[in-house]
């Protein structure tokens, strides 16, 4: 099994003092978070679930891989994508193995990208055609009209991530450096000795559910975690805590249904999104992002803002942008509603105002666009705009804008080393600061 893909990521990371005196890095160690968020599954082809976006990182794998320089090379195949009659043929690494004790062939990446495809992963698999598994070869599978440099870059998405043949969010699985467990409303990464490229140097990451942003804080507080997240404490910072800043993994959306009538048109949501005061966002972790539009208030009534019930974060979000979207007779109240109610008005479009997240995997602009698009329709998402400057150029046709950024953000306990790359594999425990 070839770890040398943690490896070399630490021996860059760790070049601390502490370190350097233990010769190696520490294997074993507990991460604890609590989280304002919606628990019901991870899926690496999620385009709107930010747990998924957020930690199925940890548990699957793209079959490619992106260098410094942006470059792809092969992480889960054996080699880069080979030109073949008509279109692309790619080889897996022999002895794959999910955390669950699968076995993996050409058969499940063939099943993952068809999946992919349908869901989140049309932002980047959109152009390409559906691929077959080679019959004579159970490793090699063949993507037709394929590029094979295009391949390689869409197939190093984590939106296009490898999965077994019958996955479930529920009991999800990959190769990555962590097992997942859904239980007592919780979710458990135990560390993925089958992991392909190396297993965690944490032994488990548990995270639980908190009720609201105060909870999540109280926690950390309290002691009861090691992150507080999107803040150092709820009514002190907590003592020796380090701030934690790292990589935006999402935007939250401002959807405009088929009930705002001609409020409703395409570029509306964005002046709306444009209009709102980037101060008033910072406590939720989200950055607004510089306007590419004139803002506007709301005009199309007295309307309801759609958040599902089940998401914390993005209830109190919703009620915070009541009085910064709403205008004298045009009152704007953010109304929870169970999950599946709010899944079948987004896609009816029948609402006037829907909060919503879209996951962001990649600084392209071009890609980013396209992650848009195929939140709004996955057909759109085949032909992005071109010469755009920034991703909000694409919002500019879409009933979607978008509020703001979201990162991870907070602060830590100081024996963690590494939280600030969101590369959770590679995240490790420092004895000393113990």
């Amino acid at each position: 099994m070839n770890r040398l893909g943690r490896r070399t990521f630490l021996s860059a990371l760790g070049a601390t003092a502490s370190a350097s005196a233990l010769g190696r890095t520490p294997s074993g160690g507990a991460l604890r978070l609590r989280l304002p968020l919606y628990f019901g599954g991870l899926d690496p082809h999620s385009l709107d679930d930010p747990l998924s976006a957020l930690f199925a990182g940890a548990i699957t794998d793209p079959l490619f891989s992106l260098d410094g320089s942006g470059k792809p090379y092969p992480s889960l195949a054996s080699s880069l994508p080979e030109r073949s009659a008509g279109g692309s043929r790619i080889t897996l690494r022999p002895e794959l193995i999910s955390a669950r004790g699968k076995a993996l062939s050409a058969a499940d990446a063939v099943f993952s990208l068809k999946r992919a495809q349908g869901l989140g992963g049309a932002a980047v698999l959109g152009a390409f055609r559906p691929p077959s598994a080679d019959p004579k070869d159970r490793l090699a599978l063949f993507v037709p009209e394929a590029s094979p440099d295009a391949l390689a870059r869409a197939l190093a998405s984590p939106l296009t991530a490898l999965v077994p043949r019958g996955f479930s969010a529920l009991a999800p699985d990959g190769t990555g450096a962590f097992k997942a467990t859904f239980a007592n409303g919780g979710l458990s990464l135990i560390r993925n000795e089958n992991a392909a490229r190396g297993a965690a140097f944490l032994e488990r990451i548990e995270l639980s559910r908190a009720s609201d942003l105060a909870d999540a804080l109280r926690a950390f507080e309290a002691g009861q975690v090691d992150v507080g997240w999107l803040g150092n404490g709820l009514y002190r910072p907590k003592a020796g805590a380090i701030p934690l800043e790292g990589p935006v993994f999402g935007w939250i959306v401002l959807r405009t249904g088929l009930d705002a009538k001609t409020w409703g048109a395409p570029g509306i949501a964005a002046q709306l999104t444009a209009a709102l005061p980037g101060s008033a966002l910072a406590r939720f972790g989200v950055r607004a992002l510089p306007a590419a539009v004139a803002g506007v208030r709301w005009g199309g009534g007295p309307t309801s803002l759609l958040v599902s019930e089940d998401a914390p974060h993005s209830v109190e979000l919703a009620r915070a942008l009541e009085p910064l979207l709403s205008s004298s007779g045009n009152e704007i109240r953010a109304t929870p509603i169970p999950r599946a109610t709010w899944l079948e008005a987004r896609r009816s479009r029948r609402y006037g105002l829907l909060l919503d997240f879209v996951r962001a995997e990649s600084a392209d602009v071009t890609q980013s666009a396209q992650t848009l698009l195929a939140a709004v329709d996955p057909a759109l998402a085949r032909r992005p705009p071109k010469n755009l400057s920034s991703v909000l150029d694409a919002t500019r046709t879409l009933s979607l804008g978008i509020v703001g950024d979201v990162r991870v953000a907070g602060a830590h306990s100081p024996e963690f080393v590494g939280l600030d790359t969101w590369q959770l594999g590679s995240v490790w425990l420092n004895p000393e600061k113990r």
